[in-house]
């Protein structure tokens, strides 16, 4: 599911840079799991090291980190009223290590670029 915030003032009409960023999202490859594993493992690897608990299994392989995750939706926030000038999408799902928070990864160009707490990649 993707999940569109309009534009101020532009309720039911999405600007050129939401269009391509929808695109994007649905042209993730299949692989894209792979592809991100790496910054999905990084905020996993943080927020273990932060909070120091031994019961988060190290993970051998970054792939095992989606183990741990459930995907929710697509996110395309307003581009204009957070000053985006590249089309920008957000994955955000519930994770087994910050349930309280979940994840957010963030798409710029089609690139995964950043992962944090829903709400932290800083747009």
């Amino acid at each position: 599911m993707i999940c569109v915030d309009f534009e101020q003032g532009q309720i039911g009409e999405l600007s050129s840079l939401q269009r391509e960023a929808i695109r994007q999202a649905l042209a993730l490859p299949p692989d894209v799991l792979h592809i991100t594993a790496p910054l999905v493992l990084q905020n996993y690897d943080v927020y273990r090291d932060m909070i120091g608990d031994e019961s988060m299994p190290l993970l051998a392989n970054p792939i095992q980190v989606w183990d741990e995750v459930t995907f929710s939706y697509i996110y395309v926030p307003p581009h204009v009223e957070f000053d985006l000038h590249i089309p920008t999408f957000e994955l955000l799902a519930e994770c087994n290590w910050d349930p309280e928070h979940g994840l957010e990864v963030r798409f710029r160009n089609g690139v995964a670029d950043d992962a944090d707490q829903i709400g932290e990649t800083g747009r």
